[in-house]
Formats: C-alpha cells, structure tokens, sequence
C-alpha cells in the first residue's frame, strides 16, 4: 500500500488528525514518538527532519502553520509522487481549518470530517490506480505506464520493456496537455479517459484525473488490422449501417478526406473538430513511436464518448450522451476488425491443350 497513514499534530504533540485503512488507536503514542525525535534533531543538529526510513515504510514530515504532517507511505513509493500528494493534502487541510488550528481549544472532532475530503484527494491523485499497477500482476504485462502531475512534470515513469525507447515518455508528456486542454473546452470536465491503437495493435491508455495524468502502453494483439479491404469497396451507406448497428452510438457520421459528411453533406461540428486536432496530433506522434497508424481512438468524459474509426479512404465519428464501458467497446471492435475469411475456391483450373 502507497499511503498507509496521514496524521497531522500540533507542535506541542498534539494529535489533531488521523487518517489511516485500519484504526490502531496509537496515534498519541505515534506523535508523542514523532515530535521527540523532531526536537532531537533541531537541537542536536540545528536542522529540521523531513524524512525517516524504516525497514518496511517511510516518513515524510512536513510543517505549516504551527502543524506537522505525517505521511507514513510504502517503500516502494516514490519520493516525488508523495511530496506531491501532501502538496495537495496540506493545501486542502490549511484552506478548510487554518483558523480552527490557529485558534485551537482541544477539540479534535472538528477535524475529522477531514477523512472524506482526504479519502478523495488521494482518489483525484491517482493512489488507487498507481498502487494497483505497482501491486497487480496483470501490469507486469504492460510495456510500460507513467504519471504526470496536473502542471504536467512527470511523477513516476516505469518501464518493463528492456531498452524501452525514452522518447515515449515524452509523447505521453506532450498527450497528456493536449488531452486536458481538449476535454476543457469540451465540456470542462477534470475526468476522462482516451484509447489509441495502431493497425498492428499497439494500445495507449490515458486516464486524466484531477491532479494527474496516466498514461499505460501495452500490446492488444486482437485489435490489429492487416487490411481494409472489406471496408473501401463498400459505399458511405453501407459503413454507416454496418458500424451503427455493431456500435449502437446515439449519434454516427461517416467523413471523406476533405472533412464533409457523405451522408449529408454538412460540416463538421465544432466538438468534432477539437476532438480530431486531438486525434490527429496523438497519431503523430504514437505513429513516430510504431510506425504505425492508429485507426481506432476512442474518448470518453464525464459526459459524452466519442469513437474515432479511421478507414483506408474515409473515417467514422460517433457520439454516445452518456457513459460508456470501454471494454465493451474495444470487445464491439474487435468483432467488427476480424480477419477476413477466405474460401478457397476447389473448381479445377482450365489448362490450355496444345496444339
């Protein structure tokens, strides 16, 4: 576990506050501990102590306003990501009951409806995710995943792949802005997630959060295309049934190169349009990475989804108005990409005779 305990004491030792997976009931022996080894250090080496290692976990301590904040988190939690984190908490804290604190009576339980809003900055910061991909068996699988902080500096950046191409990191660095600053003109939204695949099945999952940005690459070999054969012989009408009926969206449209509809012939709306600047500068530079086009993206916000499916010489927008599952998504994808089946044709060749 990343975050195993969050306690917050006055200078005096004082236990105010005390966020923690399982009660122990040893918070007064815990801060009593704390702020004697505190003093310790201050006056034995005139310096303040910031951080202590243990054998299984570490202390992060940070002080403000005549508070100190405790952050007990896993050893395999990086630094950054934990500074970064108790940024968040402390700001949090110190907005809500700056003048509680500063004019303390004893009273603690004024403190404890802190638990929810802790509960989910640790949410907003990715905690659950990022524990999940550090703990979980199944991301061994993955290629590679990083994070990145809201102001997009990265956090954690972690390979599986021997000699992973760096230049990755960047792409994702540089996906991630765009991501934000497309789903804030959409709709404002802090929440969202963004699927990207190549023809060879390459897959880029982004899932922007508040506070951060994740980004997992990984290899779906059933999303891979060898041809769109299938789909160029057939007409406008033919791709918009074919897709509305395996998709189901509330919303189709099917586009020519020049960005017009072939069903009606109107323009491209504007949502549309921000939503493919994203695509296409993410295809870029995915396509630099793979050499390899991507022909499925899929977007989702709190709102709306958007399914991009890009064809030999057309591609199809739709729109769904509300949630929906990704996996179930990529498994209508899957099913409408499958191999072509070829017959083989047994009639006997016509041979020439000789004259």
């Amino acid at each position: 576990m990343l975050i195993k305990r969050i306690m917050i004491i006055t200078e005096s030792g004082v236990p105010i506050f005390d966020f923690q997976e399982y009660a122990r009931g040893d918070e007064i022996l815990v801060s009593g501990l704390i702020t004697a080894i505190l003093r310790f250090i201050e006056e034995t080496e005139k310096d303040k102590l910031s951080r202590m290692l243990l054998e299984e976990s570490q202390f992060l301590i940070q002080s403000r306003d005549s508070l100190i904040f405790i952050f007990q988190i896993g050893d395999e939690m990086p630094i950054d990501y934990a500074e970064y984190i108790s940024k968040h908490v402390l700001d949090s804290f110190i907005e809500k009951y700056g003048e509680r604190t500063r004019k303390f009576d004893g009273n603690v339980s004024v403190f404890q409806d802190f638990h929810a809003q802790c509960k989910n900055i640790l949410l907003q910061c990715g905690v659950e995710i990022v524990d999940s991909l550090m703990q979980n068996k199944e991301a061994q699988d993955l290629r590679a995943w990083c994070l990145f902080s809201k102001e997009n500096d990265p956090l954690i950046v972690h390979a599986n792949s021997p000699n992973y191409n760096i230049d990755s990191f960047t792409i994702f660095q540089i996906l991630g802005k765009s991501f934000r600053s497309v789903t804030s003109k959409l709709e404002d939204c802090s929440k969202g997630s963004c699927f990207h695949i190549t023809h060879l099945g390459n897959s880029i999952q982004a899932i922007m959060l508040p506070y951060v940005f994740i980004v997992m690459e990984s290899k779906i070999s059933e999303l891979g295309v060898r041809r769109f054969r299938q789909f160029k012989i057939k007409t406008s009408k033919q791709l918009y049934n074919l897709f509305n009926e395996t998709y189901k969206p509330d919303k189709i449209d099917v586009f020519n190169k020049d960005m017009m509809s072939t069903s009606d012939n109107s323009e491209m709306s504007q949502n549309y349009k921000l939503i493919l600047d994203l695509f296409q500068a993410a295809e870029k530079g995915l396509q630099y990475l793979f050499n390899s086009p991507i022909h499925i993206q899929i977007l989702c916000t709190s709102k709306n989804c958007y399914l991009h499916v890009k064809l030999t010489n057309r591609f199809i927008i739709m729109e769904y108005n509300n949630k929906v599952s990704m996996s179930d998504l990529l498994e209508r994808t899957k099913s409408i990409f499958e191999p072509e089946i070829e017959f083989k044709d047994d009639s006997p060749e016509l041979v020439l005779e000789k004259s």
